[in-house]
């Protein structure tokens, strides 16, 4: 470890190429595991992150010396390496217990329900962010329930249900609503605000220019806030959707097929390619590219149950015309010329 040569071919084995220390590695039974147990020790001493104080080297160093004079030198290589093994032990249990504390820590942060910046009062925001290919259901404290979709995020603040009912959306989300004629319960989306007492209903804004209000039950008031005094009250069954800063408008939509995905099921209903793979994207926790262009008009239909999405792709490119490849989490579809 006090080598120089040995250290810099541990550090740079390929331009300080030495076939004196492979060989030894491969082939002495002797030699060869003391050098690699070294090896181990002097890359995690030199990870990229982890800066050894000099003393800190010192001190380990001085402990392998301790430890070989003590047990004195008939045996010298297997004290060594016994040596060295324990020093690596405690170097790779630092190292693992780092190494999962900091996983754990991304866990943590990615799901957390925490208070990402204070407001005035002492009081903070709350804020429940899902990755794509993440759904999860979080309770408010008013009772109020909330199924958060893929890649979407709601934030509310930490007095929520005591002066007030507001929650940000990012994405969708569908909420079921605890009655309250003090509080009513508002969500802003965009440039939308949603106001409701107690009813049930879905907002999808992932697209901010497109945004989709839908009721499953009671009643809501819809406000488009790019424009003066335009307010729509829905009934069950009826939506609104905004496109960038024009008037909204009202539809109907079929309640049996809108909130499927709350229950797992993948619904394309003449869906366009390019949001059939965004919605895969956001489903599966995928990147997905084409390869040649769909052809025009071209419109997918299917309904897929908690399946893979290898599953979903050999049908749908059965149906439509292409064939697909998965390498992890890039995805590619390959439509046929």
């Amino acid at each position: 470890m006090e080598d120089k040569s040995f250290v810099d071919w541990v550090l740079d084995p390929v331009s300080t190429a030495n076939a004196d220390f492979w060989t030894l590695l491969a082939s002495d039974k002797v030699k060869g595991p003391v050098l690699n147990q070294a090896r181990l020790i002097i890359e995690e001493l030199h990870a990229p992150g982890e800066d050894w104080e000099e003393q800190e080297e010192l001190k380990v160093l001085t402990k392998i010396h301790k430890h070989i004079q003590i047990n004195g030198q008939p045996n010298l290589s297997t004290q060594l390496e016994r040596g060295y093994w324990k020093v690596a032990q405690k170097v790779f249990f630092v190292f693992f217990v780092s190494l999962v504390v900091g996983l754990a820590l991304d866990v943590v942060r990615e799901n957390r329900t925490g208070a990402p910046e204070p407001v005035e009062n002492n009081l903070y925001w709350i804020s429940k962010v899902n990755p794509k290919g993440q759904k999860s259901e979080i309770h408010l404290p008013d009772g109020s329930s909330v199924i958060i979709n893929a890649e979407s995020e709601v934030r509310y603040r930490s007095d929520f249900g005591v002066t007030s009912r507001e929650i940000h959306l990012v994405g969708e989300s569908f909420f079921e609503v605890a009655p309250d004629s003090l509080l009513p319960f508002r969500v802003f989306s965009g440039n939308i605000t949603t106001t409701a007492l107690g009813t049930s209903f879905n907002i999808n804004s992932y697209n901010p220019d497109k945004i989709t209000v839908q009721l499953a039950t009671g009643a809501v008031e819809v406000v488009n806030e790019s424009q003066v005094n335009q307010s729509v009250s829905l009934l069950p069954g009826e939506e609104v959707t905004s496109v960038g800063t024009e008037r909204i408008v009202k539809g109907r939509f079929d309640p049996k097929t809108a909130f499927l995905w709350k229950y797992g099921i993948l619904l394309f209903d003449n869906t366009p390619p390019e949001e059939f793979s965004r919605t895969l994207e956001r489903w599966y926790g995928v990147e997905i590219e084409f390869e040649n262009t769909p052809q025009p008009g071209l419109e997918i239909s299917g309904e897929f149950h908690d399946t893979y999405l290898s599953n979903v792709l050999e049908s749908i490119g059965y149906a439509y015309g292409f064939d697909y490849i998965i390498d992890q989490k890039k995805v590619k579809l390959v439509f046929k010329p």
